[in-house]
């Protein structure tokens, strides 16, 4: 497939999800009711210009929702979903889960991150009852990047900046097509900004991974390199007039693009860079922006929950970091990228793991050391296997059944709200079953 073409069918994907009616099928007027300038919270990017129509109570059509928001979306009508629980029946569930906790502290709450700012704010509270502690998904590479960040400087920028301004893109070791779907047509690529008027045409678009990705096609200059090359890539990009001992075709193609731009982001998955890596960028970044002829920003483009800006904003206030407290058994006499999650495994007693609903990627996957521990599982409609010593709470889908604030990728907040008939579904929301249990447990 050509670029041109790659491009096209990408912006059409965007505009109407798979399994929408084509535009012919059904006319506006045969819609019962109709949202406009809706915020999905399928991902980071909050993209807010989601339209919703339903007829007899479903949603059979909608416009710019990409295939994350699809999915979340046809989820909350699934068959196999678990029907709302009676007051009754989950009180006996918030009950059998608190007694669970009791018998196994501390407790692990994982997964915030999925909610809005309220429940990320009970959670921290709920741990603290169960004397335990709550992470993200992306617990180990936060700590990594915000580390670096104070060790060698801030470098970031609002996304709408990006978009205004941005004249050279990286993606190091991240693929917004596979995370974050409508990112390029938004911020990074596609989208025309005050400054970069004709979008992608103004821009030069870089990304480095270890084997093919879907972004690759979009891509001036691609780099397929082992982690272990990222720095020699960064020093020769940093010091194009020789440095870092690397030799690649698009080297030279991509230090010119870098010379010629006064505005470089970089977009990269802390999970997936080695600490001298990051170290790396910082200072180039540092060195960019203080000598003032160019600014970089460096954001991180996690793959984690939709609120993970959130988590880490809540996490800052009440712990002074923004990965949430470490255990004090888990973290003594250690440096903070030694702890792994079998550190906390082996201090953990049980786990409040809180679903987004969707299939979990495969980085959103229990370790061993954690999956045999006792859980309390939060899902909002996921029908999960029934396991030994497991309690499940089905809620309501945060963004669509219920409202709540939520943080863009580049930390902006965002009052979500849901659709309007999906309120009163009966389901509880995040925060009111962490608030039980919390109240159950003192």
């Amino acid at each position: 497939m050509s670029i041109n073409k790659f491009i096209k069918a990408s912006i059409q994907e965007e505009d109407q999800e798979p399994s929408a009616p084509s535009p012919q099928a059904e006319s506006f007027s045969d819609f019962d009711r109709a949202y406009h300038s809706m915020l999905c919270a399928g991902c980071s990017c909050l993209c807010d210009d989601i339209s919703y129509y339903m007829k007899e109570g479903h949603v059979t059509r909608t416009l710019n929702l990409c295939e994350v928001g699809w999915k979340r979306l046809c989820a909350v009508s699934a068959e196999d979903r678990v029907p709302p629980p009676s007051p009754s029946l989950l009180s006996d569930t918030v009950n059998q889960a608190a007694r669970l906790l009791q018998a196994h502290p501390p407790v692990l709450v994982l997964g915030a991150d999925n909610a809005d700012e309220a429940a990320i704010r009970t959670s921290f509270e709920l741990a603290g009852t169960f004397r335990g502690i709550s992470l993200p998904w992306a617990y180990p590479g936060i700590r990594r990047f915000y580390e670096r960040a104070k060790r060698f400087g801030w470098a970031t920028g609002l996304l709408d900046e990006v978009r205004d301004r941005a004249e050279s893109v990286i993606f190091w070791r991240a693929d917004p097509l596979v995370t974050h779907h409508r990112h390029l047509s938004r911020y990074s690529l596609f989208a025309r900004g005050r400054l970069t008027e004709r979008g992608n045409l103004d821009r030069n678009l870089a990304a480095v991974a270890s084997h093919e990705t879907v972004i690759e096609p979009l891509c001036q200059q691609f780099f397929q390199l082992s982690t272990d090359q990222d720095s020699a890539l960064i020093e020769a990009l940093a010091h194009p007039g020789g440095g870092g001992g690397l030799d690649h075709r698009d080297l030279p193609a991509l230090a010119r693009a870098l010379q010629g731009s006064s505005y470089v982001a970089l977009f990269v998955d802390p999970e997936k860079v080695t600490y001298e890596a990051l170290d790396a960028m910082f200072r180039w970044s540092a060195k960019l922006n203080t000598e003032g002829r160019k600014r970089m920003v460096i954001l991180p483009l996690w793959d984690a929950g939709p609120n993970i800006e959130g988590f880490c904003r809540v996490s800052l206030e009440k712990n002074a970091t923004p990965w949430g407290g470490p255990f004090a058994k888990a973290s003594a006499g250690t440096q903070p990228e030694d702890t792994s999650w079998e550190d906390l495994a082996g201090t953990v007693g049980s786990v409040i793991l809180i679903s987004s609903g969707v299939d979990a990627s495969p980085g959103n996957v229990l370790p061993k050391g954690l999956s045999e521990k006792p859980r309390v599982v939060i899902d909002p409609f996921k029908r999960t296997p029934a396991l030994k010593d497991q309690v499940v709470i089905p809620t309501a889908l945060p963004g669509l059944e219920s409202d709540g604030i939520f943080f863009r990728a580049d930390g902006l907040p965002f009052d979500v709200h849901g659709i309007e008939v999906w309120r009163n579904h009966g389901y509880p929301t995040v925060r009111d079953v962490l608030a039980d249990l919390m109240s159950e447990g003192r």
